[in-house]
């Protein structure tokens, strides 16, 4: 009886210590499943990848040629090898900080249906996904096709997160070096815009765009000029195109000829716009890109008007000798003189002087209030009535505008019309040109 109580204990005894080995066995192998250790689970090396593709949000592939990659899915796509070369770089060394050994469901990882599958060819043929990310430490799964599954920096996935479209090389508009101008031809007519400096077309230096001969604003011209020059192409919607008219592009609305030097840089044709966008592209070329319905709509309606200078008067003091006023039928004449002027330190400076009947007067207050004077709206085509307010007639020491007459005349109970050389340019506030011949009236008596 003894004897049996004795075995039935041995036997409680070896089962408890079989149990126990096989849990330590599970619990080995669960750690082995899962090894912790940073490891290469994919390389290559560049130069001798002859085929690189993926499928991200689009299957597209690429072979390595002569003359550089070639997209396997249209010869004359023009592709932008710096994509290219930044996923091989990525793929020259894979890390990995955990290994995942022969996992049964693929699915809890996003490989099943992977994120991006790769595919590689440098002598030998390989397939690559990346699937899910994690929800701590940015890291995702990735597959090498071992079985395995391996735990990547996220960043990978960076690299080929592009369709055909993204890494297609754009166009860039070819660099001018100095802007003379650019030509606008519409269907019924155009203009141009030509910078044109020194030739004394202007009775102010500091005009340099002109249209048509007459002086332009420079702050809204280069605002125009850089929306054509400052282009950027970088929303291709056809890069091979066989219908212009699918674009509005085989009669374009707009054609616009960027000078530099006074010749041809390149040439612009843009449809009429449509819906907010219009088309445009380098004349000659089959890419065509979309871009905002402003460049076509203010290529193509554009105006003298749109541009004209808003200035009372921009003139240069310095090169006036006289300027003749004239305040109720009674016109005077004051002169501009240098004359040396010695301070108590002995300090010998030259001073502009106006003088009036040989006496000094403060006229240079009034030239200032001119040049800060702002207008208050266009008034191109308003023709003046009656007798100015105001005229100043300004005699200065060269060739061409050697007179320049300018005069306010009463326009309605809040403005004043200017016209500069007969020619109504702006109107300003009415109270301003008040003050500004009270002002006169006060230093000519």
């Amino acid at each position: 009886m003894k004897n049996g109580k004795k075995l039935l204990l041995l036997l409680l005894i070896l089962a408890v210590l079989v149990g126990a080995t096989a849990i330590a066995g599970a619990i080995g192998k669960n750690a082995a499943d899962q090894e912790d250790e940073t490891r290469t689970v994919f390389s290559l090396d560049p130069e001798n990848v002859t085929n690189l593709g993926w499928d991200y949000s689009e299957k597209v592939s690429f072979t390595a040629g002569e003359d550089g990659w070639v997209c396997d899915q249209d010869a004359a796509f023009p592709v932008d090898e710096t994509y290219l070369d930044k996923m091989l770089e990525t793929l020259t060394d894979v890390e990995s900080t955990k290994t995942i050994e022969n996992p049964e469901n693929l699915d809890q990882y996003g490989l099943e249906i992977p994120v991006c599958v790769i595919t590689v060819a440098d002598g030998q043929s390989h397939t690559l996904s990346i699937g899910l990310e994690t929800a701590v430490g940015g890291q995702r799964y990735f597959s090498n096709g071992d079985g395995n599954v391996y735990l990547v920096d996220s960043d990978i996935i960076e690299s080929f997160q592009y369709g055909l479209y993204d890494v297609l090389k754009h166009q860039t508009l070819p660099q001018v070096t100095q802007l003379t101008g650019l030509t606008v031809k519409l269907p019924d007519g155009g203009y141009e815009i030509t910078r044109e400096e020194g030739r004394g077309l202007a009775y102010s230096d500091d005009y340099v765009w002109f249209m048509d001969g007459k002086a332009l604003d420079n702050d809204l011209t280069q605002t125009l000029l850089d929306m054509v020059t400052n282009l950027n192409l970088s929303e291709c919607v056809d890069y091979n195109a066989s219908d212009l008219s699918q674009y509005g592009l085989d009669a374009p609305a707009v054609t616009v000829t960027v000078l530099d030097g006074g010749k041809a840089a390149y040439t612009l044709e843009i449809s009429a716009s449509e819906d907010g966008e219009c088309y445009v592209r380098l004349s000659d070329s089959k890419m065509i890109y979309r871009r905002d319905a402003a460049l076509s709509d203010t290529l193509r309606y554009t105006t003298y008007a749109d541009l004209q200078p808003d200035d009372v008067i921009l003139m240069d003091w310095d090169t006036v000798r006289s300027v003749a006023v004239t305040v109720d039928g009674k016109e005077s004449v004051l002169t501009r003189t240098t004359e040396e002027k010695t301070d108590d330190e002995g300090t010998v400076t030259e001073e502009t002087v106006w003088k009036l009947d040989g006496q000094d007067v403060a006229f240079a207050s009034v030239l200032d209030s001119l040049s800060d004077m702002t207008s208050s709206g266009y008034a191109t085509g308003i023709a003046p009535e009656g007798e100015p307010e105001i005229t100043f007639r300004i005699f200065r020491d060269r060739e061409s505008f050697s007179e320049v007459t300018l005069c306010f005349y009463a326009y309605n109970s809040t403005s004043c019309l200017v016209t500069l050389d007969g020619v109504s340019t702006v109107t300003v506030n009415r109270e301003t040109a008040a003050e500004l011949v009270s002002s006169v009236e006060k230093l000519l008596k």
